[in-house]
Parts: C-alpha cells; structure tokens; sequence
C-alpha cells in the first residue's frame, strides 16, 4: 500500500478533521436537544474519538518524514 499525506481542507490544520466534525456534530445535538442521554453520547463520541485522532497522529509522523509539524492531531490549533 502507498500512502500520502492529505493536505486539502482542515487537512492542513489537522490530522483528522473527520472525527473533529462528528465531535462537533455530537455536541452541538447536546445542546441543540438539552438532554441527558444527547450529553453522554457526546461525551462518549469525544472519549473515544479523541485518543485515536492522537494516534492516528503519531502514525502520520512516524510514517512521513516531512508530515508538517504546524498540524494538531483533532483540534486546530490547540491539540
């Protein structure tokens, strides 16, 4: 298999803009829908998403020496 490093859209601020958006989307009908279990689904979709998002990131670096190091893992910016 070849890979390559992706480089259009939030690729350029993150490694995986994906699960950043289903974050988002999970949050947002949090608050959207004011309820308990919306909340705890948010929550779970974070907890799980976001420690593979930061692997995920780690084998982007491991595998492409020249991946840029400006990149955050899931949140731009921030981590």
């Amino acid at each position: 298999k070849s890979y390559s490093i992706p480089r259009e859209g939030l690729f350029e601020y993150i490694s995986c803009p994906n699960y950043f958006g289903e974050i988002l989307e999970w949050i947002g009908f949090a608050i959207a829908s004011s309820s308990l279990p919306a909340l705890a689904f948010a929550w779970y979709t974070f907890s799980n998403l976001f420690p593979r998002a930061i692997k995920h990131h780690q084998w982007y670096r491991e595998k492409f020496e020249d991946y840029p190091q400006h990149r955050k893992a899931v949140i731009p910016f921030v981590i």
